[in-house]
């Protein structure tokens, strides 16, 4: 079973929004000034309101029943930050202080509103976002990445660093700690980027790395998709084409924005919702499929996620996540790794070589069947690709047939075929084998919910450097928790 069809399957399970409380109203003063700030910015009056929340912490809430196809919230076109304003923003600073116009722009859209929010936030008071820009988060303290990211730039993680850091390192599961690895060497490429170009053409130099760090995660985690690449795809319209008519409109080129209120948006794995340009009212539009009461919480959905995606990209979980899963992956590669090696103690009186292991994992990897090997808490027995993998490798390490014979035998039970003698001997391989993965996980996870749990929050006091933030470690402690559960349930 692949990603998509495994996230139909988990998604038909889950249909309706669970009860959620009734909120408490937020009144801090950095919700009052942006609220006077969009005000002053024209942004229509919503209804909705920031609010407290006993399971969210903090949110949008309804300020009075909204039904079926209405609105949730419209926010002008003027307001949309979207690349093609950045730029031109960019460039209208750089025109101003008599600075050489560059004659090609060479940022991504990403890249693009990041050095936007950089260059914003450098200007703090001075900056007509800076209602907007003051309203973000101060930090993302529950995103891995941000507190791996170092104090100075480098594509990789820091692994020489503060205790903090080593602690996090420590605890992440491996495909969460793979996942950093990947966002910090893409952040590094982008701050590299910039710093080039914004040299090169004498615009705003980028030279503090922590709050580019910053900048890039307001990004990542507040932007919407417009148009088709909405994560609502199959509900989103368009109405008309955007024009570029002045400093205020948005690009056809423009495929991401930052949305002020938006973004305050929380997400629910339920939320099911309609997103449209308004060509007439120049307006982004977000219209809720399913009612919300007064009081309640309003929520739109990020997309079919699970708990290891959550964490890294936006920094929470899900307590009770439809998309959980167990990744199998580096239990794979792992086994890999062993069975060259036992292949090679045994390789005089083994009819199969050490390289004939890594030769099936090439041809599994060019037919795409290896990796994504995921197994869900009600899995009777292996998914396909686990299996496919398996039982291949499994018939020459195990059961020592040939190489070409282990390929002909595995071709003909991928068309449904018989296999001959083997085939009950390797049905039974392929389940110890993931009995064992299983086992090797449920032992890991349980010393990990040891040190992430109660008293495992006592030890983190003596790091030294503060440790990291009880949610982030509330948040591995939960991803743990799943991978043990799920464990647990294959190892009988």
């Amino acid at each position: 079973m692949g990603r998509t069809a495994r996230r139909r399957r988990q998604r038909a399970t889950c249909t309706s929004l669970r009860p959620m409380a009734v909120g408490r109203p937020c009144t801090d003063l950095t919700w009052t000034k942006f609220r006077s700030w969009c005000k002053e910015q024209g942004l229509p009056k919503t209804r909705l309101t920031l609010a407290y929340f006993p399971d969210t912490f903090r949110g949008m809430m309804a300020t009075r029943d909204i039904g079926p196809g209405e609105d949730v919230v419209r926010i002008p076109e003027r307001l949309l930050i979207t690349a093609s304003k950045a730029k031109r923003a960019m460039l209208a600073r750089a025109a101003a202080g008599k600075t050489t116009q560059p004659d090609r722009w060479d940022l991504s859209e990403h890249q693009s509103l990041t050095y936007w929010v950089y260059a914003e936030a450098e200007l703090q008071a001075r900056s007509k976002w800076h209602g907007y820009i003051s309203s973000l988060p101060r930090d993302f303290a529950s995103i891995p990445l941000f507190v791996l990211s170092g104090r100075s730039p480098s594509g990789t993680i820091d692994m020489d660093s503060s205790g903090c850091v080593q602690w996090v390192i420590a605890h992440l599961p491996h495909a969460l700690r793979q996942r950093v690895s990947e966002q910090q060497a893409r952040l590094f490429g982008d701050w590299s980027l910039t710093c080039s170009f914004s040299a090169a053409f004498g615009l705003q130099p980028v030279s503090n790395w922590r709050l580019y760090v910053w900048s890039w995660l307001v990004v990542s985690t507040r932007c919407i998709h417009l148009g088709r690449q909405s994560s609502s795809a199959r509900h989103t319209q368009t109405t008309g084409a955007s024009c570029l008519r002045d400093a205020h409109s948005i690009s056809s080129q423009d495929n991401i924005t930052l949305a002020p209120m938006l973004d305050l948006l929380n997400h629910n794995e339920h939320a099911s919702i309609s997103t449209l340009f308004d060509a007439d009212s120049r307006e982004f539009v977000i219209k809720t499929d399913v009612p919300f009461k007064a009081g309640q919480e309003v929520f739109i959905s990020y997309g079919p996620h699970d708990n290891l995606f959550l964490l890294a990209e936006y920094g929470f979980v899900l307590g009770r996540n439809p998309f959980q899963h167990l990744e199998l992956d580096h239990a794979a590669d792992l086994w890999v790794t062993a069975a060259k090696a036992r292949m090679q103690g045994l390789r005089r009186v083994a009819p199969a070589c050490p390289a004939s292991i890594g030769t099936l994992v090439d041809m599994l990897k060019q037919r795409g069947l290896w990796g994504d090997f995921a197994l869900l808490p009600g899995d009777t027995e292996p998914p396909y690709r686990l299996q496919s993998a398996l039982r291949l490798l499994l018939a020459v390490e195990q059961q020592g047939i040939p190489l070409k014979r282990a390929v002909a035998q595995w071709e003909r039970w991928r068309r449904g075929e018989p296999e001959g003698a083997e085939s009950g001997a390797l049905d039974l391989a392929t389940s110890n084998w993931v009995r064992a993965a299983c086992q090797g996980l449920l032992s890991v996870s349980a010393r990990m919910l040891d040190d992430t749990g109660d008293m495992g929050h006592k030890a983190l006091g003596g790091l030294g450097d503060g440790g990291p933030s009880a949610f982030l470690v509330h948040c591995i402690h939960t991803v743990w928790l799943e991978i043990n559960t799920i464990a647990a349930c294959h190892c009988s």
